[in-house]
């Protein structure tokens, strides 16, 4: 045991010792006297100006102290790029003997830096030593060296990773008032930020609080266009070494950014989150409770990303809540659109589930919720060509609440006063382009959809599916059903813009559909009714309203069933026209206001955005039209003639007619623009009434001639048999009597002979 004790007073003594000399240090020795040394030292070693213009002190024991005022570090010859007026630094003696590092205090106190990047790349911060510059003149001679370098600084960060790093407690860590200046020539960027931060009771494998605030400044080198944001940031930090693990609880960050170029200014903003979680190793982040926060929007989400550095993958459960979009673009001071229904665009939320990595992501399911409108989704997007496959459902969808509210007509039929501001927007609207060409030559996809209750300009859709496919400026649709007004609507078109001029064709195919309903809501025209079957193929080019009108092409075949032309009775009209050749008056309370039919058949011709219908044919139990004509789409206007042959059971109360005039067919001619009232629309053409009249009557005063002269003949051949039959007769007795006289001159004769033979006797 003797051996112990003399190493006990062995170590008695040298801890007397180094305490004699830490108190000699202390008492007699001021660190001031070293500041040439430390300067010359930093230079040779390091090549950094150091200036230590304040006074330098220390401790030694219990703390190992250190505190500097007034201090300024440059790279070699340029100017100061750190400066700061006060650096703290306080560490224990005592606990370095267990590998523990503990700090009472580090304190930086108005830090100054100045970051400066040049047209070349090339930032006041890196130093280039005399050994990198012959190092990249001979490559090939260093090559060796390079990858021995290279295999040395493996083996030493694998020595560093096994090494277990020693404890650390850090008491306090403060930052006050630190100014960063950032100067890039490259991109014309100057960024100058204050930041404040402070830390304290900082563990390995525990959490420490972390307060943060930053004011950040970002504009063009000039100082023009600037951009403004403060940000505080509350946060639990906790570092695993030995895992390279951190994590994040609590987290709070708030900020203002302020700026002319926004559409606000200033724009507040909250971004909380419950946890995050950073593993070095697998490259590994996770974000839970995560939650973002700015006028009246509140998205929460969670985050899982993997690999990040190498290959990252990521998936993500986002979540906006329920807000008011006229609201948020009301305080970002955004235009709102020109709406009919002030109660639109009111509410609002999003559920997104999305995941992904550098080749693709998919968004699976979207669900989206605006007003009374149901939308849910699926993504998927190949980054790697630009290529996506979407399907889309939804129901209860009126585009007509999100447009503007149309013109009514005034109750003399007018059109309500609109200002010239809004001509001249409805004007630049009709001469603006309709398809955005650039944009759609650069899609690549297919996008399938299918909507319940959908209305667009009136127009009532029970449901609509569709199948598009999009490829270099070629949009395919192919089907599009739609069920609407009791039929369908099943057709194929395609609109493309790979030319100069867009070309869109649809090959339409209806069955059923009512067509009074339709016309009425899409374009207040209810001048027809009836059940719709059509085919056809139509071709229009243009990228303006005008212009696809104008250039409409193509053919129908158009059977409309169990119908009548509505507000308009062709009955009544031929029974005006007859009445006018008449110079009389018919009762029009003996007519009804529409014309009935069974049938309408046609054929449309269209050519230009014109349509002839040459083998129009309306029939029914009293009445038989055919008619030929020509519809303006471009115009809006109607130009037809019908010929109306009507029995005559329905005419004579009405019209007196006899029997000869049910069997013709009397022209009416319609003429006249959409919008006008149908009842005035279709007026009997009393020329060609005159004309039918005037026929008549030749024919009948023809048929008079023909009967007189056929009675005149029946006469003549009636006197002609008689006379003819008087001659016969008078031949027949004077044959008779020559027979009888020939027969008696006969009888004397063979008298005469007989006597004669007697006397020869």
């Amino acid at each position: 045991m003797v051996w112990i004790k003399r190493l006990s007073l062995l170590v008695a003594g040298l801890l007397a010792i180094i305490a004699i000399l830490l108190a000699y240090v202390m008492l007699f020795v001021n660190p001031n006297d070293f500041k040439d040394e430390l300067k010359s030292v930093a230079l040779e070693k390091a090549n950094v100006n150091l200036r230590l213009d304040g006074d330098i002190s220390w401790s030694f024991f219990p703390w190992l102290g250190l505190s500097l005022e007034d201090i300024g570090v440059a790279l070699g010859t340029d100017a100061e790029i750190v400066q700061f007026d006060r650096a703290e630094f306080g560490l224990a003696i005592l606990p370095l003997l267990e590998q523990k590092v503990q700090v009472n205090k580090v304190s930086l106190v108005n830090v100054k830096a100045r970051l400066n990047k040049d047209a070349q790349g090339q930032g006041n911060w890196q130093l280039e030593t005399a050994e990198e510059v012959s190092g990249s003149g001979s490559t090939g001679s260093n090559a060796p060296t390079t990858a021995s370098a290279s295999s040395e600084q493996a083996n030493d960060e694998n020595d560093a990773i096994n090494k277990k790093l020693p404890d650390i407690q850090l008491d306090e860590l403060r930052i006050e008032n630190a100014q960063v200046e950032y100067r890039d020539e490259q991109t014309n960027q100057l960024i100058n930020a204050t930041l404040n931060v402070q830390l304290n009771d900082v563990q390995w494998d525990k959490a420490w609080p972390m307060v943060m605030d930053i004011a950040v400044t970002q504009s063009d080198l000039q100082g023009q266009s600037p951009i403004k944001a403060k940000a505080t940031l509350n946060a639990n930090l906790a570092v695993f070494p030995e895992r390279e693990f951190l994590t994040l609880d609590s987290l709070v960050l708030s900020a203002d950014v302020e700026s002319t170029a926004l559409p606000t200014s200033p724009i507040n903003a909250k971004l909380s989150a419950v946890k995050v979680d950073v593993d070095l190793p697998q490259e590994n982040v996770l974000i839970d409770g995560l939650n973002l926060s700015s006028f009246g929007v509140n998205l929460d989400a969670k985050i899982q990303a993997y690999q990040v550095l190498s290959e990252p993958q990521f998936s993500a459960v986002l979540s906006v809540g329920e807000f008011n979009p006229r609201y948020l673009l009301t305080r970002l001071k955004l235009p709102l659109p020109e709406m009919s229904d002030e109660t639109a665009m009111t509410k609002a939320r999003a559920n997104i589930t999305v995941e992904g990595d550098l080749n693709s992501i998919i968004a699976q399911p979207i669900s989206i919720a605006l007003d009374d409108t149901n939308i849910e989704a699926n993504a998927v997007v190949d980054l790697s060509p630009l290529r996506w496959d979407i399907k889309v459902a939804g129901k209860n969808l009126n585009l007509d609440r999100y447009l503007p509210t149309p013109i009514e007509p005034n109750e003399n039929g007018s059109k309500e006063a609109i200002t010239e501001a809004q001509i001249e927007e409805k004007a630049a609207a009709a001469a603006g382009e309709l398809i955005p060409v650039e944009l759609i030559r650069g899609l690549n996809g297919h996008v399938g959809l299918t909507f319940e209750g959908l209305t667009v300009k009136k127009l009532k859709m029970d449901k609509i599916t569709l199948d598009s496919t999009q490829q270099n400026g070629l949009v395919t649709v192919s089907p599009l059903n739609v069920a609407l007004y009791k039929g369908t609507v099943s057709s194929k078109a395609s609109l493309d813009v790979r030319g100069k001029t867009p070309i869109l064709d649809v090959s339409p195919a209806i069955d059923g559909v009512q067509i009074q309903p339709l016309l009425m809501d899409f374009m207040e025209m209810d001048k027809i009714a009836g059940s719709t079957f059509l085919n056809g193929d139509l071709r229009a080019k243009g990228n303006r309203m005008d212009d696809l009108i104008s250039s409409l092409q193509g053919d129908l075949l158009i059977d409309i069933r169990n119908g009548a032309l509505v507000g308009t009775n062709l009955t009544k009209t031929v029974c005006e026209g007859i009445a006018a050749t008449r110079k009389e008056q018919i009762n029009e309370q003996l007519f009804g206001k529409d014309t009935p039919f069974e049938t309408m058949r046609f054929p449309a011709h269209i050519v230009n955005g014109r349509v002839s219908t040459p083998g129009l044919k309306i029939s029914s139990a009293g009445i038989q039209v055919t008619g030929d004509g020509v519809v303006s789409l471009p115009d809006s206007s109607l130009n037809y003639q019908a010929n109306v042959g009507v029995a005559g059971s329905a005419l004579d109360k009405a019209c007196r007619v006899n029997e000869k005039l049910t069997r013709l067919a009397f022209p009416i001619v319609c003429k006249g623009q959409f919008s006008d009232d149908p009842a005035g629309l279709c007026r009997p053409d009393l020329k060609g009434f005159a004309s039918l009249f005037a026929n008549i009557a030749k024919e009948e005063l023809t048929l008079k001639l023909d009967e007189e002269k056929a009675e005149l003949k029946a006469k003549a051949e009636a006197e002609k048999a008689r006379l003819k039959e008087k001659v016969d007769a008078e031949k027949a007795r004077l044959k008779a009597e020559l027979e009888e006289k020939r027969k008696a001159e006969e009888e004397r004769a063979k008298e005469k002979l007989k006597d004669k033979l007697k006397n020869l006797l």
